[in-house]
C-alpha cells in the first residue's frame, strides 16, 4: 500500500486528482449513505500526502486538492438551492459551488500544510496526537470564521456505532479528534512502515462497528406533541394571494391535532410578519385550548428577525446563526443585485442576541433552535443545561430531494445525544422527527409528505458530561500538544 501511495505521490497531476477524489469520497461516510469506514482512510490519505510532501508549498497544494473534493462533494446539495430555487443558471450555480469549495478548502484544510514545517519527534503516537490537534483546531475555527460553518464534522460518523458513547462525553468535535488520531496513526504507520502501529490503527476502527447504544434514564414527565409538516410549494409562498392556502393548510392540520399538549409549526411558515393583522385572525381560527409554537418573522428596532414564538404569549426566540446568502449576503454592497440568487426573499435578516433565555410552557423550559442554530453546540452551553428539551424548527424545502436534509438530521441526532435532551424537530416539508436523548429517531415524517407527526417528548434532568466539562477537553488537549511540540523544538 505504501508503495502504491508513494508512486501516486510522485506524479503531481495524478496525485491532485487522487486527493480530490479521496476528499469527495468522504461524503459517503455521512448520512444518508453512512459508509462510515471510508472517512478514516480518506483522512489518512490527506495526512499521508501532506506529511510526505517535498516542501510547504507542495503540502499546501495536496491539502487544498483534498479539501476541494471534500467540500464540493459534501455540500454539493446547495446547488439545488442556488440553481432550482435561486433561479440561477447552471453554469453560474456551478461556479458558486466551486468558489465556495475553494474558500472553505483554503481556509480550513490547506493550513494543515503547516505540519510540513514541523519535524519534532519520531514517536508515532505523539506525532499522531499532534496531527490530530492541528486538524481539530482547524475544525473548531469553523465555528467562528466565515460566519461559522460547522458542517461535515468527522465525529458525526460515530452515531449508531460502538463509538457513539464518546459523543455525550467529548462531544462531536471530541469524537472528531479520535477519528483524526486514528487516521494519523494509519497514515504515519504506512509512511514509516510500522506494521504493529498500522495493525493497532486499523483495529481501533472497530469503534465504527454498527451498534445502537441505549443510555437508560428514568423518564416520567412528558408532553404530547404534534409536529405540523405543511409541505407546500416554496415557489408560491411569496406570490400574491398565497396567504389563504398556506393558512388553510396549517389550520386544518392543526385542528386535527388539537389533542396534543403542544403543536409545533415549522420555520417561517407564513409570508408575513407576526405584527400583520392577519396573524390575529389566523390565531383565532385555531381550536380553543391548543398551544402552538411556530416560526415567525419579527420586525423590531428596524431589524428583521427569523424567530420562534408561542402564540398568545410575548415569548420569542430569534435565530442567532444565520445562513450565509440564504438569510444574509456577505459583502452585500458588492453582491446584492448581481444575480437573482442574491435577492432571495428574506435575505436581509439580522441575527438574534446571545443568551435570549428559554421559552416556557406549563412547567417546561424549552430551548428553541432554528435551522442552522443546531449545528453550534458551544453557543448554547448554559441554555442546554437549564432546558428540559429542545425544539428545532427548520425549512429544508430549499434543499429539495438532495442529501442536505439527511446531513442536517444527522446533526440534530448528534446534538440530542451530546446534550442528553429529547428533540422535537419540525420542518416545512421534511424531515420532521422526534429524537430521544440517545440520538435515536423515535418517529419520523418523511420528506415531501403533508401531515402531522404525533408523539411524546420527555424531560431529562441530568446534564451530559460534555456540557458540564467535556467541551473543554479537546481544545485543552490540542493546546497542550502545541506546547509540548514547542518545548521539544526549543530543546533541539
Amino acid at each position: 500500500m505504501a508503495l502504491q501511495l508513494k508512486q501516486i505521490h510522485k506524479a503531481s497531476f495524478v496525485s491532485y486528482i487522487f486527493l480530490g477524489l479521496s476528499g469527495a469520497l468522504s461524503t459517503l461516510a455521512f448520512s444518508p449513505f453512512d459508509i462510515k469506514l471510508i472517512l478514516p482512510f480518506t483522512l489518512a490519505i490527506l495526512i499521508f500526502f501532506t506529511v510526505n510532501s517535498k516542501n510547504f508549498i507542495d503540502a499546501c497544494k495536496h491539502a487544498f486538492a483534498w479539501g476541494l473534493g471534500y467540500w464540493i462533494s459534501g455540500t454539493g446539495w446547495l446547488i439545488v438551492s442556488i440553481y432550482y430555487y435561486g433561479n440561477t443558471n447552471i453554469i453560474i450555480s456551478s461556479l458558486i459551488i466551486l468558489l465556495m469549495g475553494i474558500l472553505l478548502s483554503a481556509a480550513f484544510i490547506a493550513p494543515f500544510a503547516a505540519v510540513r514545517l514541523i519535524q519534532f519527534t519520531h514517536n508515532i503516537l505523539l506525532k499522531s496526537l499532534f496531527l490530530a490537534s492541528i486538524l481539530i483546531i482547524l475544525e473548531l475555527s469553523r465555528f467562528i470564521l466565515l460566519g461559522g460553518f460547522p458542517w461535515l464534522l468527522p465525529g458525526l460518523v460515530l452515531l449508531d456505532t460502538y463509538g457513539q458513547i464518546m459523543i455525550p462525553i467529548f462531544g462531536v468535535y471530541g469524537a472528531s479528534y479520535i477519528i483524526y488520531f486514528f487516521a494519523a496513526l494509519i497514515a504515519l504507520s504506512i509512511l514509516e512502515n510500522k506494521k504493529i502501529f498500522l495493525f493497532l490503527g486499523i483495529l481501533s476502527l472497530s469503534i465504527l462497528i454498527p451498534n445502537q447504544t441505549n443510555l437508560n434514564e428514568s423518564l416520567d414527565e412528558n408532553l404530547s406533541v404534534s409536529i405540523i409538516q405543511p409541505s407546500l410549494d416554496p415557489f408560491k409562498k411569496y406570490m400574491e394571494g398565497s396567504e389563504l392556502n398556506i393558512e388553510d393548510t396549517l389550520i386544518n392540520l392543526t385542528n386535527n391535532s388539537s389533542h396534543a399538549d403542544l403543536i409545533i409549526w415549522p420555520e417561517s411558515p407564513l409570508p408575513y410578519l407576526e405584527s400583520n393583522p392577519r396573524m390575529n385572525q389566523l390565531i383565532n381560527r385555531i381550536e380553543e385550548g391548543s398551544t402552538v409554537l411556530s416560526g415567525s418573522w419579527k420586525y423590531s428596532n428596524n431589524k428583521l428577525h427569523n424567530s420562534m414564538t408561542i402564540f398568545g404569549s410575548d415569548q420569542t426566540y430569534s435565530k442567532r446563526h444565520l445562513v450565509p446568502f440564504g438569510e444574509y449576503v456577505p459583502f452585500e454592497s458588492i453582491l446584492r443585485g448581481l444575480i437573482e440568487f442574491f435577492n432571495m426573499p428574506m435575505s436581509s435578516l439580522s441575527a438574534g442576541e446571545s443568551n435570549q433565555g428559554l421559552l416556557k410552557y406549563r412547567d417546561y423550559k424549552i430551548l428553541g433552535m432554528i435551522c442552522f442554530d443546531i449545528a453550534f453546540p458551544l453557543s448554547y452551553l448554559n441554555e442546554i443545561k437549564e432546558s428540559d428539551f429542545i425544539v428545532n424548527i427548520s425549512n429544508d424545502t430549499w434543499f429539495g430531494s438532495s442529501y442536505g436534509p439527511y446531513q442536517h438530521l444527522q446533526i440534530v441526532r448528534a446534538r440530542a445525544l451530546e446534550a442528553n435532551k429529547w428533540v422535537a424537530r419540525g420542518t416545512s416539508d421534511g424531515i420532521s422527527t422526534i429524537v430521544d436523548n440517545n440520538g435515536t429517531i423515535v418517529s419520523l415524517l418523511e420528506k415531501g409528505v403533508r401531515g402531522s407527526l404525533d408523539g411524546r417528548i420527555y424531560k431529562t434532568l441530568k446534564s451530559s458530561f460534555f456540557y458540564l466539562y467535556g467541551y473543554i477537553i479537546s481544545p485543552i488537549l490540542a493546546l497542550i500538544m502545541m506546547f509540548v511540540v514547542l518545548i521539544i523544538k526549543l530543546r533541539k
